[in-house]
């Protein structure tokens, strides 16, 4: 067991906030599962249902930073469940939205909640933990997100299947108010620390701010590259030749295999940060390299795209980590640049590639994806002071001790 050596109460609160990630991304990325109904529902195309990820994602790259600091003196756990209740609002309002634009406000209600709940989320995380577990506390927490795409993805698109997709956002509206009664009774206040001020990073150490700076466009990069592609991941499936009854299979399959890139990430995030963050980045780029043209087909398909994402999910821990080790500014600060970015690339990266495969299509959004893939590898090669070969204790340092 990866915190063994912790309290019951530091274990219940990792779990309380691995819930409130799974919320988060489930609510974030449910319209990859439902894309193709929505397009259908509202009669538009399946480019511009992506606009319904891209609304969320602009909130949140615009708000993380700003919004972050603003609640700095807010109780944290007071936060977090503000945050989950404007989750229940903005499934509700998306469910009942008679028109897309409607749908495209409820989902930029989302997203002002998932701009502060993530930004402090991994640092709430570090502050429970003694400083040598902050990584695998961060990754543990963010275990969340991939089994969010591992249930949110694949069980909207299943109920979107069977009873349709306005239900599946209903049945997210539910999950998100027992997820926040949960959050309630166990996750546990933090200290002080947390409720100070936050420090903008600070040219007070060039050093620090240009690794802080280099972690935070690593991160915006291999973002960008996946949602370029994997935003409209259903209907590549299918271009490939997967049955349209075996999509809601498929996407489960890929994030169980996401999972396995996490758990595998958080072995070694606090000892070898540039082997786990090239050995994912480079597993993202074959298995986008392999879903090209038609050399695949059907279940291997699947396979390829199960690859790509357990690199991807692999990627998350070692920038969030590398943001937090920097030093360049606080926890939460760190954590909502590392949002920001995120969702920069989830922005950007959805429009474009709805954009791309609206006029192009899978022929040129396959190769982009994977060029930008490479760009975030060449980016991290040529700053390994970012993600060190070998990391001691003593190469960290908690966020509660830098605050005092």
């Amino acid at each position: 067991m990866l915190f063994k050596s912790l309290s019951t109460q530091a274990i219940l609160g990792l779990w309380a906030l691995f819930a409130s990630t799974f919320i988060a991304v489930t609510t974030e990325v449910a319209p990859v599962g439902i894309l193709i109904d929505m397009a259908q529902g509202f009669r538009i195309t399946e480019g511009h249902a992506g606009l319904a990820v891209s609304a969320y994602a602009l909130l949140v790259a615009l708000g993380a930073v700003p919004l972050t600091i603003a609640t700095a003196r807010v109780d944290r756990k007071l936060l977090m469940l503000l945050c989950l209740g404007g989750y229940v609002v903005s499934n509700l309002v998306s469910a009942v939205a008679p028109t897309f634009f409607i749908l495209c406000l409820g989902r930029a209600l989302g997203g002002v909640s998932h701009a502060v709940l993530m930004s402090i989320a991994s640092a709430y995380a570090a502050y429970l933990v003694p400083k040598q577990m902050t990584g695998r506390a961060i990754s543990f927490v963010y275990g969340g997100t991939s089994l969010g795409s591992v249930l949110g993805v694949p069980g909207a698109a299943a109920i979107g299947h069977f009873v349709g997709w306005r239900p599946a956002l209903y049945v997210m509206a539910i999950l998100s108010a027992l997820l926040t009664v949960f959050i309630a009774f166990c996750l546990p206040r933090i200290e002080a620390p947390m409720t100070r001020t936050l420090r903008l990073p600070s040219l007070q150490s060039r050093q620090a701010v240009r690794i802080f700076a280099v972690v935070v466009m690593i991160n915006a990069v291999f973002f960008f590259a996946h949602n370029l592609l994997y935003t409209y991941v259903s209907p590549l499936l299918l271009a490939h030749g997967l049955p349209e009854r075996a999509l809601s299979v498929a996407l489960l399959i890929t994030g169980a295999v996401s999972v396995c890139g996490l758990w595998g990430a958080g072995l070694v995030v606090d000892r070898w940060p540039a082997a786990g963050l090239f050995g994912g980045g480079f597993a993202m780029l074959s298995g986008i390299g392999l879903v090209y043209g038609r050399l695949l087909a059907g279940w291997e398909t699947v396979a390829a795209v199960g690859l790509w994402c357990m690199g991807y999910a692999a990627i998350i821990p070692f920038v969030m980590s590398g943001a937090i080790r920097a030093r360049a500014t606080s926890a939460d600060v760190a954590g909502a640049a590392i949002n920001s970015s995120s969702n920069f690339g989830i922005l950007f990266g959805s429009a474009i590639g709805g954009h791309l495969l609206s006029t192009l299509g899978f022929a040129v959004l396959c190769p982009a994806a994977a060029l930008t893939a490479l760009v975030g590898l060449v980016l991290a090669a040529l700053n390994p002071t970012a993600f060190p070969r070998t990391l001691h204790h003593d190469d960290t340092t908690s966020p509660a001790e830098e605050a005092s």
